[in-house]
């Protein structure tokens, strides 16, 4: 065990794009726990509290007829909590990637992300879908996650618009809303203090596929949030560094 970990050790200090491949992994994995772990706390966490908390008026109760009466709330209270740990689920591991793709996974997603927010939320798709490997799919349905998620949360946006465009060589998707926006001055400002990596995770993703994702706004001008995936590449860190 100890000479495999010294040669992990050797290795890593000496390949660097092994090592920055890792990093880029592990700084992606931090930062789905820890949105993870904000979605417990902030939505499960505080309707588990109400339930809890009426169940205790429930047991005070002097009556029959009071008890009636805090059931039906109750039970709401424990349709949302239920609701909030099945959305979850499905952001930790999409049920319908494996089986209907990308395409289908999306317009549920986002059909059910404009229910939740009460947001117009407009999806189109062009092009012959193409089928691709697991974590290629994971990974684009996490950006489109991200993108949509910031922009729910700080957007204060009327209508939301998802487009996806399978092209001969390249997969685009576009997420765009017309809320506040903000000031961009060094071309990745992060629009909200809570959401320090948000930005950086979508780039990230992209990158580790090969791609790009670029985040352009300005104030009162909405966001618009465009991913650009080769269809048939190496991400960057998998390629050999050429010889000179």
């Amino acid at each position: 065990m100890r000479e495999l970990g010294s040669s992990f050790m050797r290795a890593n200090r000496s390949d660097g794009p092994i090592r920055r491949l890792l990093q880029k992994v592990l700084f992606l994995q931090e930062d789905e726990r820890r949105q993870v772990a904000r979605e417990l706390h902030e939505d499960a966490g505080q309707l588990l509290t109400s339930l809890l908390f009426g169940l205790k008026m429930l047991e005070g109760a002097q009556s029959l007829e009071q008890v009636k009466d805090q059931l039906p709330v109750l039970k709401q209270q424990t349709w949302d909590a239920l609701e909030t740990m099945r959305q979850v689920s499905v952001a930790l591991r999409p049920p319908l990637l494996e089986d209907l793709g990308l395409v289908a996974t999306l317009r549920s997603f986002v059909r059910d992300f404009g229910a939740r927010h009460q947001v117009k939320v407009a999806f189109s798709a062009k092009g012959e879908e193409v089928r691709l490997d697991p974590i290629h799919e994971v990974t684009v349905f996490r950006i489109v996650q991200e993108a949509l998620t910031n922009a729910g949360k700080y957007a204060r946006a009327s209508t939301l618009r998802v487009a996806v465009h399978f092209a001969s060589d390249h997969l685009q998707v576009v997420v765009a809303d017309d809320g506040v926006g903000f000031d961009e001055p060094s071309g990745g400002a992060v629009p909200h203090p809570d959401e320090p990596v948000g930005i950086a995770g979508m780039q990230l993703r992209a990158d580790l596929l090969g791609g790009t994702c670029t985040v352009d706004s300005a104030a009162g001008a909405g966001v618009t949030v465009t991913l650009r995936v080769p269809l048939s590449s190496t991400p960057a860190d998998d390629k050999e560094p050429s010889s000179r």
